[in-house]
């Protein structure tokens, strides 16, 4: 008789368990919108990453065009050249410094982020374009 208490209350523990488990997994089903949205900034992260990542290679590929010419001219620089090397490393260096942050910026924050690292690329571009039209 006590064995048949014992094994009837095991098994009273095991529903509850299991119940409970299946109760709380449903708690967390409940809210699919908010993995639609983490979803969605995550392919939104992608998309901006790639994009820079795509930017970034033609920048890159200015700045071995830059080189190549700074090179038959001997390598010697205006002060004025000097200057706008200067400000366009600090802007390829914040651009790099953020590429490394896109896929931690929170759906809070990410219409800005977006929308100034764009304009940042937008930027970085017209300088590289501006320095290379002065050789």
């Amino acid at each position: 008789m006590k064995t048949n208490k014992f094994l009837w209350l095991i098994l009273t523990a095991l529903s509850l368990c299991i119940f409970s488990f299946c109760t709380t997994n449903t708690k967390k089903d409940e809210s699919p919108a908010k993995n639609v949205i983490s979803e969605e900034l995550h392919q939104a992260h992608c998309d901006l990453l790639a994009k820079a990542n795509k930017e970034l290679a033609n920048i890159n590929q200015k700045v071995r065009d830059l080189n190549d010419k700074i090179s038959e001219k001997g390598g010697k620089l205006t002060d004025e050249q000097n200057a706008a090397l200067d400000e366009f490393e600090a802007q390829q260096a914040s651009i790099n410094k953020r590429v490394h942050e896109i896929k931690n910026v929170r759906q809070e924050e990410w219409e800005n982020f977006k929308t100034t690292f764009e304009k940042d690329l937008v930027e970085i571009n017209a300088s590289i374009d501006s320095i290379l039209k002065e050789f």
